[in-house]
């Protein structure tokens, strides 16, 4: 069976990209009962990421014209990183690796994979 593969990311890449949680808010909830009765429920605080992931603009196209987006990541000190793909070996169909570039197209090298890991998909 041919198909699009996609390795995305490498696990250092996607950890950086994950960010850090930072409490974002705090729910706070209470349960109104149909004979008017109200009782408070426990808080539930809710995180989000101290990176803003959002679609860069950019593609790539899979074996069969479908497109997939890449993302642009912002960081709390401005940084920006974008997705770009490093590699598409073939086996039964493309096999996308993904790795970061900073604003000027250079590579972030703990992003990159491994020739190995790209020779072996």
């Amino acid at each position: 069976m041919r198909c699009d593969q996609f390795m995305g990311l490498n696990d250092w890449a996607s950890t950086l990209v994950r960010g850090a949680d930072i409490l974002l808010y705090t729910e706070e909830i209470v349960r109104v009962y149909s004979d008017g009765r109200r009782e408070p429920a426990e808080s539930r605080p809710v995180l989000g990421s101290t990176v803003k992931e959002e679609e860069s603009g950019e593609h790539y196209a899979g074996m069969f014209d479908d497109e997939y987006s890449l993302s642009k990541y912002t960081f709390p000190d401005g940084r920006v990183l974008y997705e770009r793909v490093q590699a598409t070996p073939w086996s039964s169909g493309p096999v996308f690796f993904l790795a970061l570039q900073d604003e000027k197209g250079r590579w972030v090298p703990e992003s990159l994979w491994s020739q190995d890991a790209i020779d072996h998909a």
